[in-house]
């Protein structure tokens, strides 16, 4: 096997040369916790940066604020750093429009704490526990971790994390590459509710007919066996049930699960998704009510169309659906038919005209390295997307789209290769299979066959460039 570690290189972009980049108003609030000098000249060091890059930084806002930045302090001790963080109750994010007089509530609420502890030295697992514990008790869905140096008022690190589980660290630049993400996250536009629902778009029989969402279910069985997907997430895993009861009572969330699979069916003439993860959906054990037919094109260019059943209203689809349409919108398209057993198989002369994609997965794991002659790797553009965006973003479909106009596999006929993974920046991967000559009859057999041979990978150690 031809194996190839996967590396990524340090960027050095200047992120207002980027298509996206906008200048965006920043307020920070709170008091710096007494005796908390490293806190303190990160924030004056940041606030300076955000002003010579162009950025509005206010002390008080009555309008929209696109970044911010919440003082908060976790006391010291000998606990672990994630059993040190209190509960707050109610977080304090969700008095912020009251109290600072907001229309709405800021796009991005960022917590930013000092602590002793340097994250870059902790396990992966033991930085996104701590992560979605802090964010869960302060009530802000990312954070940074100042980590105090060795002289007073020095930094020694800090750390982004992520609800995604990403959480790079800077040692260098540290105030204006801090920026930069922060401003990159700003930047883009969260998509999740960007959909329509059709109403008998499917006739109940022919889903029922459908065989997609029993591959989808298999798949996500083998998936669960093979590690690529954990169990779903519970929000009083990380707070304490009043804090918890809140959360659900007032903004319906429970938990989540991460990763999602998708299909082609050309019977159905559309894409077969897993449900979101917020719905206390558990991908390892898919029903066919929660899996969400949806149109492969978004309308417009961004809205997307969920297919409803005849007399079904379905769940919302996963978060990443989004980035698949655009998948699905930007790769060729092929000819299939349905050979003498109703298997869909390649055909240039066939019946149907299909996405050159037939099916994926998303994964929330590390891939260590991968063998390119069996798999394609697309690296990501780090030019144009120096530090990647979460999940369910506007700029996420774009990298998407970016992603297959660069691939190889799916551009050049001659290119042998059925497979194409490419990272996402701090939190996993994609990977898809393509219609062409000796895919296996059904969806993920082949693709899932490589995970553990052709590409190694661990969910425990994501890899987090700088």
């Amino acid at each position: 096997m031809s194996s190839s570690p996967v590396a990524v290189p340090a960027v050095q972009t200047d992120v207002t040369a980027c298509g996206w980049w906008r200048p965006c108003t920043v307020q920070v609030i709170g008091e710096v916790p007494e005796g908390q000098q490293a806190l303190r000249s990160f924030l004056d060091h940041l606030v300076a940066s955000f002003e010579v890059q162009g950025h509005t930084v206010l002390d008080r806002s009555h309008g929209d604020v696109d970044l911010m930045l919440m003082c908060g302090q976790i006391p010291e001790g000998p606990q672990l750093l994630r059993e040190r963080i209190p509960d707050e109750f109610p977080p304090l994010s969700a008095m912020l429009r009251q109290q600072h007089g907001l229309r709405r509530n800021p796009r991005h609420v960022v917590a930013v704490v000092e602590v002793p502890e340097r994250l870059s030295a902790l396990p992966h697992a033991e930085v996104v526990a701590t992560a979605r514990t802090a964010m869960g008790r302060l009530g802000a869905a990312k954070v940074l971790f100042v980590s105090r140096g060795d002289a007073p008022g020095q930094v020694g690190e800090v750390t982004f994390c992520n609800m995604e589980g990403g959480h790079p660290t800077e040692i260098t630049d540290i105030a204006d590459r801090m920026r930069d993400r922060l401003v990159t996250a700003a930047c883009a536009r969260q998509v999740a509710e960007d959909y329509d629902t059709v109403r008998d778009a499917i006739t109940i029989e022919a889903w029922q007919a459908s065989t997609a969402p029993e591959r989808l279910a298999d798949a996500g069985r083998r998936m669960g066996e093979l590690g690529l997907l954990p169990a779903p997430v519970k929000v009083s895993d990380f707070v304490s049930d009043q804090l918890a009861d809140m959360y659900e009572v007032y903004m319906g969330m429970r938990g989540f699960s991460e990763g999602m699979l998708f299909a082609f069916d050309p019977d159905l003439n559309c894409l077969v998704v897993s449900a979101s993860g917020s719905w206390d959906v558990d991908k390892r054990n898919l029903t066919r009510e929660q899996t969400v037919a949806v149109e492969p094109r978004l309308a417009d260019g961004q809205r997307l169309r969920v297919l409803a059943p005849s007399g079904m209203l379905p769940m919302q689809p996963s978060v990443e659906t989004w980035e698949i349409c655009a998948l699905m919108e930007a790769c060729p398209t092929v000819r299939v038919t349905k050979d003498p057993s109703g298997t869909w198989v390649l055909d240039p002369d066939g019946e149907r005209e299909v996405p050159l994609i037939r099916a994926g997965i998303h994964a929330h794991v590390g891939v260590v390295s991968s063998d390119h002659t069996v798999i394609e790797t697309v690296g990501a553009d780090r030019e144009q997307f120096p530090y990647g965006f979460g999940c369910g973003t506007d700029l996420t479909v774009e990298i998407a789209r970016d992603t297959v106009r660069r691939s190889h596999a799916v551009n050049d006929p001659a290119d042998p290769r059925t497979y194409v993974r490419w990272p996402l920046l701090y939190h996993g991967e994609m990977a898809v299979e393509l219609w062409k000559p000796g895919l296996p009859a059904q969806p993920f057999q082949g693709l899932l066959d490589l995970y553990g041979t052709a590409v190694r990978f661990t969910p425990d150690d994501v890899p987090q460039p700088v």
